[in-house]
């Protein structure tokens, strides 16, 4: 199967490297020449989506560029029926990605969005827990990203919420510069979540909270730790690989409607 690539900076280039892994043909695809050099020369390389597209026989497209420029390049592939998936966030306005998802239909295409975390050992083995009345979660990162951590990082614990709790609705953004303090309640009860960018130290967990008992789940290192101290390490299963596997052979707009409700929540704050 021939696959596209938007983007071959940091995260796009962990996408060439598992499409050599799943022993896909890949087409990379971005503006700086310079970049798309440095990769081998078996792959196919176009500094020009649109002539990608006329020239190639791409039946996927990825995208992993500026956010503001996901739905614009996604629109170009889906008008031809290719089914897209776009990194986190896939915009910033809920109107621009509901209508996008409205011309994926119109098209017969998919649009999805990356949600990795769902893949990751945590989210795969996690039984969920019906008495959980309260969530603490941190994602505290050492580095930075393209927009404020709001907008990025928060982005992974709201989309593992909504499909481990169901609905959720945001109740108080307090914006304390690269750090985000966000108060919000799932069907399951209430939950506080924290992120930040270059932080003193890297934190990834949630404490998930039930009379007197507490349930880690360590992103940092992919394990589960169980009140009574037991421990599900992390497994030996690539979450990059299976979501890109899975797109390809089940494509669905589930990612796309629940990015519709992040954002939607997000459009409530003057971020």
């Amino acid at each position: 199967m021939k696959v596209g690539i938007v983007g071959t900076g940091n995260m796009g280039s962990k996408y060439v490297n598992k499409f050599d892994t799943l022993g896909l043909d890949a087409v990379l695809i971005d503006l700086d020449a310079k970049r798309l050099s440095e990769f081998p020369d078996k792959f196919s390389k176009y500094t020009d989506l649109d002539e990608a597209l006329k020239k190639e026989d791409i039946k996927s497209l990825f995208i992993a560029t500026d956010p503001r420029s996901h739905i614009p390049l996604a629109r170009k592939a889906l008008e031809r029926g290719i089914n897209v998936m776009i990194e986190k966030p896939p915009s910033m306005k809920p109107s621009e990605l509901e209508e996008a998802i409205e011309f994926a239909k119109k098209n017969e295409a998919v649009l999805a969005v990356s949600e990795i975390e769902l893949k990751s050992n945590i989210v795969r083995n996690f039984d969920v827990q019906n008495d959980i009345e309260e969530i603490e979660a941190y994602r505290l990162n050492l580095g930075r990203g393209y927009i404020n951590p709001f907008y990025d990082l928060a982005w992974h614990d709201l989309y593992i919420m909504n499909y481990l709790f169901g609905d959720f609705r945001l109740k108080s953004v307090k914006d304390r510069g690269d750090i985000f303090d966000i108060h919000g309640e799932t069907q399951s009860g209430e939950f506080f979540l924290q992120v930040a960018w270059s932080h003193d130290f890297l934190r990834r967990e949630w404490i998930l909270k039930n009379r007197n008992e507490e349930t880690k789940l360590n992103f940092a290192e992919d394990k589960i730790i169980y009140p009574d101290g037991t421990v599900k390490e992390k497994d030996n299963m690539d979450k990059l690989e299976l979501m890109i596997s899975e797109f390809l052979t089940n494509p669905a707009f589930e990612s796309a409607y629940r990015a519709l409700n992040i954002l939607k929540e997000f459009n409530k704050f003057s971020i």
